[in-house]
């Protein structure tokens, strides 16, 4: 009898027990308030995706959003840079600019003054100010009035600008003649070339006669590839790239050569491009290059960046002395072996840090201070894994929601971004881009796309 009774509380036990693991629900795509849906890091996915052929894409290879949420997306195949609201609607116009160029644009950035810098995998990088073109210039500063002690004395702005003169505003002399030079500075055009007179010779103030940075003859005379751009920090007036075949990371100054006055009543200055420092150098440590591919920048001026070569994957050099910032076996974004292929790299506005890995299909997510998060643009389903064991004499069955992850989304993707909380991911085999938010339940409407 304590036989029969014993068996039947087993059994009535893993009735129960299976009968409320049943009734349990499911984590749905859709989010909720709290249980297993309450990740603070959860990603979901908007749709519809949008496709290459909507977008007037090709072979898209990277892609950059600026302060204004357009999209840049340097496309090889087509010879253009093209560029995207937010919505997904296709820049025109303006913008054209960017289109039918003369080399495949391999990478691109921008930095706080609106101007594009892209490059093709090339010797020179080339850029185009993009608020100069969209204001117009009226005409060329030729002199202006500055303050000198108590004294008004008229020169030139380069002159003004190298002596910290205080400039006297609507006291410029301004030639709207030169229509063709006018024209030539609202077009894409080389903004760094290492191997000009200015980058090997120095730059030198013409009113003292003094070199204000020095040049670099060695350099210009070496074989170069520049494969990825970020932009410096806001008050810095620098951008940087990666150097592939010398393996160094560049900090190249924006140096004043043209004023120009807008038809607003802006003075702008337009600028070229020289070789500042090296920021990294050749090496398999932690901060140093080998066969670099990709790079970005976070809004405090530091520097991440993805490559090839032994031993790691990722870096960060931090934006003062751009030393590193990634430690070897204490941070995890610095893991030996942690990535197939670490393809490109982007920050969001928290420092949070997306690393694309074609090889592994997925967007790894780290924190600012480089723990891995999660993988993310990968396809999730919770399944239910059944459990059971003895606690004395009784069987107790326990079901466990395990959260699956699928990295069957993304064919050879190239490219990501982010704005606003949207991680784009441009899924080059796929001929689609995909978006993710940490907002739950959303829901994108795209008010000013054309149908």
């Amino acid at each position: 009898m304590k036989n029969l009774l014993k068996t039947s509380l087993i059994l009535f036990t893993i009735i129960l027990l299976i009968s409320c693991s049943e009734n349990i629900s499911l984590p749905s795509n859709g989010g909720g308030n709290g249980g297993i849906n309450n990740d603070p890091n959860k990603y979901v996915q908007i749709t519809p995706d949008w496709t290459f052929g909507e977008l007037d894409l090709h072979t898209p290879v990277d892609a950059f959003s600026s302060k204004d949420g357009r999209i840049y997306i340097a496309d090889s195949i087509a010879n253009s840079i093209t560029v995207i609201r937010p919505s997904g609607e296709v820049e025109n116009g303006l913008y054209d600019s960017l289109k039918h160029l003369n080399i495949s644009p391999t990478a691109v950035c921008l930095d706080a003054r609106f101007n594009v810098y892209y490059t093709d995998d090339s010797d020179v990088i080339w850029f185009w100010p993009q608020f100069v073109a969209t204001i117009g210039i009226k005409g060329i500063v030729l002199e202006r009035d500055y303050l000198v002690g108590s004294d008004t004395v008229t020169m030139h702005p380069l002159d003004g600008l190298y002596m910290g003169y205080s400039p006297i505003s609507g006291s410029e002399v301004i030639d709207s003649t030169s229509t063709a030079a006018i024209d030539s500075m609202m077009a894409p055009r080389i903004f760094y070339d290492p191997s000009s007179d200015l980058n090997i010779n120095g730059l030198v103030d013409t009113a003292s006669g003094t070199t204000i940075v020095g040049g670099n003859p060695i350099y210009a005379a070496q074989n170069k590839s520049f494969v990825a751009l970020a932009p410096a920090a806001t008050d810095q007036m620098s951008i940087y790239a990666a150097d592939a075949i010398n393996n160094y990371l560049l900090e190249i100054l924006l140096v004043p050569t043209v004023l120009v006055h807008l038809e607003n009543g802006q003075n702008v200055w337009q600028y070229t491009g020289m070789l500042d420092d090296f920021i990294a150098t050749p090496g398999t440590g932690a901060g140093t290059v080998s066969q670099p591919i990709s790079m970005a920048s976070d809004n405090g001026g530091s520097v991440y960046y993805t490559q090839t070569g032994e031993y790691f994957s990722v870096h960060k050099l931090n934006s003062s002395s751009y030393n590193t910032q990634f430690l070897v076996g204490i941070d995890d974004i610095m893991g030996l072996g942690a990535y197939g292929y670490a393809r490109d790299i982007t920050v969001a506005n928290d420092n949070s840090i997306f690393v694309l890995d074609t090889l592994d299909r997925d967007v790894k997510m780290f924190s600012a201070q480089g723990k891995f998060i999660k993988s993310i643009v990968v396809r999730e389903e919770w399944i239910r894994v059944s459990d059971s064991s003895y606690i004395g004499d009784s069987l107790v069955v326990k079901d466990t929601l395990v959260l699956q992850q699928y990295p069957d989304l993304l064919n050879n993707p190239l490219a990501l971004t982010f704005y606003d909380e949207v991680l784009y991911t441009f899924d080059n085999g796929n001929n689609r881009v995909l978006r993710f938010t940490k907002v739950d339940d959303v829901v994108v409407e795209d008010p000013d796309r054309e149908e």
